[in-house]
């Protein structure tokens, strides 16, 4: 009884120490990109593998923060900024030509997943999908 009760014990702490490393990886990598080409992914696991990657980061929401480009020249408040500002905001914008094309990618595959999400994230087949195309 206490060998089967120390089993599940050391069960649950790997459960639960598995799933922290899994938000640190999706926290640290951007998986969400590779996880949008795969077909059989879980569409709430991208999800989260999205939003847990993008906490507390700016996204690139605009269309020229996601191909890269300024507006225009800077103001004099943005020059006299201190060196620890402009190394967050050049940071900030190695992100945006880094992911910003990704991060359109993935706003663009959820909508288009969505209406074929299931109860349990499983998203249908082109093959599933076309056959409840042809019911209707």
């Amino acid at each position: 009884m206490r060998y089967l009760l120390t089993l599940c014990l050391f069960f649950c702490i790997g459960f639960i120490a598995a799933q922290k490393n899994n938000s640190k990886n999706y926290k640290k990598n951007p998986v969400w990109i590779d996880m949008i080409k795969d077909p059989n992914v879980n569409y709430f696991e991208a999800i989260n593998a999205y939003e847990t990657f993008w906490k507390n980061k700016k996204k690139p929401l605009e269309e020229d923060e996601l191909i890269g480009q300024t507006k225009g020249e800077a103001s004099k408040e943005e020059k006299m900024e201190s060196r620890r500002e402009m190394r967050e905001k050049r940071r900030e914008k190695e992100m945006y030509k880094k992911y910003g094309l990704e991060c359109k990618k993935f706003e663009h595959w959820k909508l288009q997943v969505k209406p074929y999400v299931q109860a349990d994230g499983h998203i249908l087949s082109k093959e599933e999908q076309l056959k409840m195309w042809e019911q209707k």
